[in-house]
């Protein structure tokens, strides 16, 4: 305990960092690519995802469970967030998942938000949890993840760089003592099946670790390699990057109306549609901020007409002559919304069960990594099927 404090003090951002490593590793020249780029601010649901990390460590830390943690404000750069009861099933989910891990693999040690460096003020991260069997040989990893797209720890290089930073840290190299394999474990529970683990050996460790420093030096030169890929997402380079921009000229050229080039464009739709939002992004807050950029411009939205007050309005409506039952409706509420209030009234019973039913809302199309199941399709057009056969 005294050791975990001890790093928390010394937690900092660092220029390699776990979060990016999966960049580092693709695209070691987008370090010195993103040198006087200013980052954006986090979003909303990054925001969201960030509170409910504090609220886990904050349980684990203090021994604690989520239901007791309801009212805590968490605060990144100027924004509140309260922790309420809507958040409370997440953070159960997640909570008790964890803990059928660490009985699962017989945890006895832990350690919470450990800040752990492999090169001192250059490359390193805070490892959500680390925990060590009782027989010492098996590590289990732990990363909270609070979006729906479900992540794979397979092979997964941000858990793969904590793992190999904490073996080297001095202050956490007496855990890996006796290691004969690796549970990484991605916990994340607005995914089907909440918890996704991958096994790692020892070999597998070491091979990754050799790669890994080999891109870290990369990184740190002032003429990296720029590797365009799936990693440019949320890079602060991507907007201004001209190895992305030729790849996406590259797309420009294909014309998926064969089953070949369909898979090509199928290949990469996601990333130049994610260099596309960055982009647009990137536009808004330059042109926000005085830039001129030829093309592009600020307009007002449209605008909704609201009432100035409410209240007042209702008497005015009520004095004109109008009464209650034409101009307010009264509705029940949404199910997931009564799903809630039961939940406050505890010693209601009802069987809400029998009154629900889930429509669906039709299909869309969704990339592999989606957590939802594929639907079976009732077959193509002959027509279609004969284009799409095309070589």
């Amino acid at each position: 305990v005294d050791r975990r404090k001890e790093r928390k003090k010394e937690m900092k951002h660092l220029d390699i960092g776990g979060s990016s490593f999966d960049r580092t590793f693709g695209c070691p020249g987008w370090l010195e690519a993103s040198k006087g780029i200013a980052k954006n601010p986090a979003g909303p649901a990054a925001i969201k995802g960030s509170m409910h990390h504090e609220v886990q460590e904050t349980c684990r830390k203090e021994d604690k469970v989520p239901d007791q943690l309801i009212g805590l404000v968490y605060k990144e750069n100027g924004v509140e967030l309260e922790f309420t009861e809507d958040d409370l099933d997440l953070s159960e989910i997640g909570y008790d998942a964890v803990d059928a891990l660490l009985d699962e693999h017989d945890v006895d040690i832990m350690e919470i938000e450990p800040f752990v460096q492999i090169i001192p003020d250059v490359a390193g991260g805070s490892i959500d949890l680390l925990g060590v069997s009782h027989d010492d040989e098996t590590m289990v990893e732990i990363d909270y993840k609070f979006g729906r797209v479900k992540v794979n720890p397979k092979n997964n290089k941000q858990m793969l760089f904590y793992l190999m930073c904490a073996r080297r840290d001095p202050v956490t190299a007496d855990l890996f003592e006796g290691v004969k394999k690796f549970i990484v474990a991605i916990v994340q529970p607005q995914c089907k099946g909440v918890t996704f683990t991958w096994e790692c050996s020892l070999a597998e460790l070491d091979a990754f670790e050799v790669e890994a420093m080999e891109k870290i030096a990369l990184a740190q030169t002032e003429d990296a390699p720029r590797s365009p890929g799936s990693w440019c997402k949320y890079c602060p380079a991507a907007p201004y990057c001209d190895a992305k921009k030729f790849k996406v000229d590259e797309a420009l050229l294909i014309t998926p109306t064969h089953k070949k080039e369909l898979q090509a464009a199928a290949d990469i739709v996601e990333e130049v549609e994610e260099w596309v939002n960055a982009v647009k992004s990137e536009l808004y807050a330059q042109v926000e901020r005085g830039a001129k950029i030829k093309g592009w411009k600020l307009v007002e939205k449209v605008g909704k007409r609201a009432w100035i007050d409410a209240d007042n309005a209702e008497t005015a409506l009520k004095e004109a002559g109008l009464k209650m039952a034409n101009i307010s409706t009264t509705t029940l509420m949404t199910a997931p919304q009564i799903e809630k209030v039961l939940k406050k009234h505890k010693d209601i019973e009802f069987d809400f069960d029998s009154f629900v039913e889930k429509k669906s809302a039709g299909h869309t199309l969704a990339p592999e990594a989606d957590g939802r199941d594929a639907i079976t399709t009732t077959g193509a057009p002959e027509n279609l099927k004969k284009l799409m056969a095309k070589k």
